[in-house]
């Protein structure tokens, strides 16, 4: 299935507040560039939703992302940089952050790009370069490395229910879309392709939901694919290819509805039917980057939350979007900040009423905005 957008954008993200309610703000941390924040939270202009606030920004020094975001327990949560591939932790809802790991010191590594807690109760990541699957034992105080992929990256991180674990990589050495299979937490795995044609592409994410079926998300370096494997990872088949998406960041499910998060063009693209056939659900802006979607309870309500970065201006925006129901109106829930380069990529609930974010990229200062959920 070969899915081309249309000329007209879907529909649009309701805007809570005006440009011109919008201050430019100094944030403290050496080398900091000015970034532009909210006046006020923008829930506050919508009663359907609570009300949102940040609380804390954390710039860990030499930076360029926060990549990743994982909730450990109540107020507690990891963030993982790109440059240095540090990791920092913080046990007090996001108000402090502890510096527990340098992975280019220890292993050479540029980023840690996604964390898992599989059934074991261990605390997976993967990285790049070099492209490693790791494992704490402590809650992310100390690693050890398990795998290391022939490849320039690892990025795609899920478990299934069997215990398989899949691991997606970038730039394989085997000049194939490939992934590597586990099933037993990498004391051995198998390189398996993905495409047995084409470009070499990279294995962003994982759509799982129980069972033997699986659907990745995968993007750069060509277009944006779906491909699904009714096998726990062993074989796969494409589903989709999206020639606008310049990369697949996240797959949720609501309902019977899957969902896929297209980067580039700023589509959430929706199968009704298993993956068999897909659609454009919503278009936010003609130019922008998805991250992650995750769904959050507040007061007996669940909503659906999205990081998302509006790239149509020189000076991008990042926010986060919100919706009870993902094939209706999505609303930008709040703007985090402004800068000249990267994205919103990744959030994490790590207490009832705290989320943490994730902005960045390669030219960019690294950015941990720590949020506050109230009535």
């Amino acid at each position: 299935m070969n899915l081309s957008l249309p000329l007209i954008p879907f529909h649009c993200v309701k805007r809570s507040l005006p440009i011109t309610a919008w201050l430019g703000i100094m944030i403290g941390g050496a080398g900091c560039s000015p970034v532009e924040t909210a006046s006020e939270p923008a829930s506050k202009m919508d009663d359907r939703y609570p009300r949102v606030e940040v609380v804390g920004v954390f710039e860990p020094a030499g930076e360029s992302n926060v990549r990743s975001s994982f909730s450990l327990a109540d107020g507690a949560g990891l963030i993982g940089t790109e440059e240095t591939g540090d990791m920092f932790k913080t046990t007090d809802g996001g108000n402090s952050w502890r510096k527990v790991w340098d992975g280019g010191e220890a292993w050479g590594i540029q980023d840690v790009r996604n964390y898992l807690r599989a059934q074991d109760g261990y605390i997976y990541i993967t990285t790049s370069e070099p492209a490693l699957v790791a494992r704490s034992m402590d809650e992310g105080e100390s690693w050890d490395v398990l795998a290391r992929a022939r490849s320039s990256r690892t990025v795609g991180l899920v478990e299934l229910d069997s215990g398989t674990m899949l691991v997606g990589l970038r730039r394989s050495e085997n000049d194939r879309t490939s992934i590597l299979r586990s099933t037993d937490a990498f004391v051995t795995h198998n390189w398996i392709k993905v495409m047995a044609e084409g470009p070499r592409q990279n294995v962003t994410c994982f759509g799982y939901w129980g069972g033997e079926h699986i659907w990745a998300g995968i993007g750069y370096e060509g277009s944006g694919k779906v491909f699904h494997s009714a096998d726990e990872g062993k074989t796969w088949r494409q589903q989709a290819d999206f020639p606008e998406a310049r990369d697949l960041m996240d797959f949720f499910r609501h309902g019977d509805d899957i969902y896929v998060l297209a980067s580039g063009v700023a589509t959430l693209f929706r199968s009704g039917d298993n993956g068999a056939t897909w659609s454009p659900a919503q278009q936010f802006w003609s130019k922008g980057f998805l991250g992650q979607c995750v769904q959050i309870n507040w007061q007996g309500k669940s909503f659906w939350v999205m990081t998302a970065t509006d790239q149509t201006e020189k000076t991008y925006r990042h926010v986060l979007l919100i919706a009870e129901d993902p094939a209706g109106e999505w609303s930008e829930w709040i703007e985090l900040g402004r800068d000249t380069s990267g994205g919103a990529s990744n959030i994490a609930q790590i207490a009832d009423s705290r989320l943490v974010v994730g902005t960045g990229n390669h030219a960019a200062q690294g950015r941990a905005y720590t949020l506050r959920i109230s009535e």
